[in-house]
């Protein structure tokens, strides 16, 4: 019997949540393996690549071509042993979104302003020898880290 291909690009829950009186619309991000669409964006903006070309390189990785990896996404106010809860981050479609970029020793710093909320995300570049890092961090409340590798 033959088995199904893995589809690593799914449809998360989305959730309002206030945030220092400004309300942001949010996605839940699966912890490891699979991307929420929400994710898609971000990594477009930290890879310089299309988003559907994006899209359709994450699709492609159920036959086995990986492009972009996900090693983990984890939320600081939680404990990894006792309890799970679920990493958030603003939608970048749907919340009112700008930024600036800066070079600093070889890492290129993404600062994105949620609305009033000042440096709300931070995205982190690296370029390695044959892959490029990217570490997203939100701040608090809900603090949380996920980190990718990209194969670009």
């Amino acid at each position: 019997m033959a088995a199904l291909p893995v589809e690593y690009l799914r449809a998360t829950r989305i959730v309002n949540e206030v945030v220092d009186g400004v309300e942001v619309i949010s996605f839940e991000v699966p912890t490891h393996k699979y991307f929420s669409r929400g994710e898609v964006p971000y990594l477009s903006l930290a890879l310089d690549v299309d988003i559907r070309r994006l899209e359709s390189m994450i699709s492609d990785m159920k036959y086995g071509r990986v492009v972009v990896e996900k090693l983990w996404a984890h939320r600081l106010d939680s404990d990894i042993a006792r309890e799970v809860r679920q990493v958030l981050l603003p939608d970048l479609t749907m919340n009112q979104v700008n930024g600036e970029a800066e070079e600093l020793e070889g890492v290129r710093i993404l600062k994105l302003h949620v609305g009033q909320l000042r440096e709300f995300i931070r995205i982190l570049v690296r370029a390695r020898h044959s892959f490029k890092e990217i570490v997203i961090h939100r701040r608090p409340p809900h603090p949380a880290i996920a980190r990718y590798i990209a194969y670009l």
